[in-house]
């Protein structure tokens, strides 16, 4: 059938006869009541930005419009509103989830997919790595579970995606996020002992999206789920070779393929035996109904019927290791394999720890999640298993690393910023760095977390070889960007970026400008007093050039963005001066020029 008879034809009548309904019926779900929530959209929501002054004002906005927390998320972080994703029922209500998206103050993202980072539980002070990390809602979620002094590596090999984890990553203000782009299969390494934690939301067919993604009905089939498992195996192997021992990985997928899933997780198993299947902690989201993984499957032909017997030894596409455990073990002789039955036999009994989210339990999409911990018995030396190449495993050998030769500079190349343009920084705002490390690429300024320095930067990494990349660069890494642009310099002044200033306000310790309401109120209608009317009215800013401004609002104290020349100016874009707006009771500035 083609996609154009799907779009003419009611899609729950024609979604029934389909491989992907198929396979929920073979999963054991009642597909009636699952096509009724699988072909509906889903409902709109999204997280709530922490740490932000005027989060208790977001949240009375968001309830105006008939937002309320999701009864399992911890601590109200995340939230749904009575409408499904972007429907709202008015142009008000659209116009506030646009401009709170925007302006950092939430992140709209499907409940499904917060799993995995509440699965990993990321603490402060950890360096975690998210492995396909665009557009960037998990990684921009575990970025704000570890601020201010965690950080998360967020890679993605694809240029155009990569542009949407730097926005997010701008958007929200987060400074403890460095991007990097490189395959996830091949992955640089950072200095020992390895990544405090790992999350593995890997590329999958994406079956368990029909909610948001209606061309999955007409395009899925078992073969691609199938074509997806190698690469999914070896993004997810890599990982745990960085994975430092006592420390998890997450895998995950928005997939309800065992192929994808259970299969892979069995896989990685049997190649990286120093991991064990550990049980899920629902704590962070009690209330959440969950059906545990897969121990058996079938293996599916393309129109989603299981294949008869021994039939799918035949087919091309098929694998041994998408055969469940105990079926590995009982065709073991036809499929030519060499198995340890209590190997498989464990490896089938911990596959129930996995989880697995459906649409119909919850209003959701689909997902499953997987927790996997590096076994600190499996490998004493307490390092990653990348660190461990067999040159040095004889400590008898003789043999001595050698310091290589640092890579020669680039454009691109992120070096930490020269004392004299942070001191001339922090002179101008009255800034504190005694919590962040300062990077400096061309005219811009970057802030980050000491961590960056303490576990990257500024230590040795050995190759596979077991010979030492010097300190002083991020290499083996391919980093684009460290941290937040926090500064441009324009005509030899260091200005503040729009976009960083949810951060500054940490680091800020000296008295900023303040500003009164009723001045601000009349600069966001276009007024840019002089400066001598200015400072005859409300006394005089000492600053010249950029400035942050401090004007107490009912919902906190807000810092503008200005410029002091001849007038007073505000430097803030559309979004922002439209969220001034809304919290003085001023229309936005759509409105007012109509």
């Amino acid at each position: 059938m083609s996609r154009g008879e799907w779009q003419d034809q009611d899609l729950l009548a024609v979604a029934k006869d389909t491989p992907l309904s198929r396979l929920a019926a073979n999963l054991g779900l009642d597909v009636d009541e699952w096509l009724n929530y699988a072909t509906e959209p889903l409902p709109e929501t999204f997280r709530i930005t922490p740490g932000r002054y005027d989060r208790a004002w977001t949240e009375s906005i968001l309830r105006s419009i008939g937002g309320a927390p999701i009864h399992w998320a911890k601590d109200g972080f995340a939230w749904q509103m009575p409408f499904a994703r972007g429907q709202a029922p008015d142009a008000q209500a659209k116009h506030i989830m646009a401009l709170l998206h925007e302006s950092g103050r939430i992140t709209r993202q499907e409940a499904a997919s917060m799993l995995p980072v509440l699965v990993l539980n990321p603490r402060s002070d950890e360096l975690i790595l998210d492995m396909c990390a665009a557009p960037g809602s998990k990684a921009t979620q575990i970025a704000e579970a570890i601020h201010p002094n965690g950080v998360v590596v967020a890679n993605e090999p694809a240029s155009g995606r990569v542009n949407m984890l730097v926005s997010n990553r701008g958007r929200l203000a987060i400074s403890n996020m460095l991007i990097n782009q490189q395959d996830g299969r091949h992955l640089g390494r950072i200095p020992p002992p390895g990544y405090d934690g790992i999350v593995a939301d890997v590329p999958c067919t994406g079956s368990a999206t029909s909610r948001k993604n209606r061309n999955v009905w007409w395009k899925w089939s078992p073969r691609d789920g199938r074509s997806m498992f190698n690469l999914q195996v070896e993004i997810a192997y890599r990982g745990a070779m960085l994975l430092r021992p006592g420390h998890d990985l997450v895998y995950s997928t928005c997939s309800l393929d065992p192929c994808e899933n259970e299969a892979v997780v069995a896989e990685l198993l049997r190649r990286a035996p120093w991991l064990e299947l550990v049980e899920i902690d629902r704590s962070n989201f009690e209330g959440l109904t969950l059906h545990s993984g897969l121990q058996t499957w079938d293996i599916l032909d393309q129109e989603g019927h299981p294949y008869a017997g021994s039939d799918a030894l035949t087919a091309p596409s098929i694998k041994p290791s998408h055969f469940p455990p105990s079926q590995r073990q009982t065709m073991a002789e036809e499929l030519e394999l060499e198995l340890d039955s209590a190997f498989e036999n464990s490896i089938e009994a911990s596959l129930v720890q996995c989880i697995r989210l459906y649409h119909q339990d919850n209003n959701t999409g689909g997902f499953f999640v997987a927790q996997l911990r590096h076994k600190p018995e499996a490998t004493p030396e307490n390092v990653a298993r990348s660190f461990i190449p067999k040159r040095y495993q004889n400590p008898d050998s003789g043999w001595v690393p050698k310091v290589l030769d640092a890579p020669q500079p680039n454009r691109h190349s992120i070096f930490p910023a020269p004392q004299p343009i942070v001191d001339e920084v922090q002179e101008r705002y009255g800034l504190n760095d005694a919590e962040w490390s300062w990077w400096h690429r061309g005219k811009r300024l970057n802030i980050a977390p000491k961590l960056v320095e303490d576990r990257i930067f500024n230590r040795q990494c050995p190759n596979k070889k077991g010979n030492l990349s010097p300190a002083g660069t991020f290499h083996p890494l391919k980093l684009i960007h460290v941290g937040l642009p926090a500064f441009t310099q324009k005509r030899k002044i260091w200005r503040s970026r729009q976009e960083s200033v949810p951060a500054l306000r940490a680091l800020i310790t000296a008295p900023t400008p303040a500003l009164k309401i009723e001045v601000l109120k009349r600069m966001l209608q276009g007024w840019a007093p002089l400066m001598e009317e200015y400072t005859e009215l409300y006394g005089p800013i000492e600053e010249e050039g950029p400035v942050l401004l401090s004007c107490e609002l009912p919902c906190g104290t807000a810092l503008v963005s200005g410029w002091v020349g001849a007038r007073l100016t505000l430097m803030m874009d559309r979004v922002g001066r439209d969220v001034l707006r809304m919290k003085l009771g001023m229309p936005s500035e759509a409105d007012e020029e109509e």
